[in-house]
């Protein structure tokens, strides 16, 4: 049975936008502010994560200043996911999907087994 692989690679930016709409879609925006640092700092063997530092704008808001936030496979995975659909990034629905990291860059995997049609 045929296969079909497909690498979507994103850079550190994107995943933090695709980060900050779907903390929106769950009710816990983050907070707004510069990004000081950014990445998946993912040692051999851990599951991959997501590590985003913020410097939170002040303006009497509390919890000003500098915040970080981690971010597992699955919200990862979930936000990802979301970021292609608004972008019109096709995805097979039926496709299994995973993290994978190429270097700086976080890759959405999908892979689907492609039935043939019957004779």
């Amino acid at each position: 049975m045929p296969s079909e692989l497909r690498h979507i690679l994103f850079r550190p930016t994107e995943v933090v936008e695709a980060l900050r709409r779907h903390q929106i879609r769950l009710g816990q925006p983050l907070p707004r502010g510069q990004v000081l640092d950014c990445g998946a700092p993912n040692p051999a063997g851990a599951g991959l994560r997501f590590r985003l530092e913020l410097l939170a704008e002040a303006g009497g808001a509390p919890g000003a200043g500098k915040q970080e936030f981690m971010f597992d496979a699955p919200a990862i995975t979930a936000a990802l996911i979301n970021f292609c659909r608004e972008g019109k990034i096709p995805l097979p629905a039926k496709a299994e999907k995973s993290l994978r990291q190429f270097g700086e860059q976080i890759g959405l995997v999908t892979t689907y087994n492609i039935r043939p049609a019957s004779a």
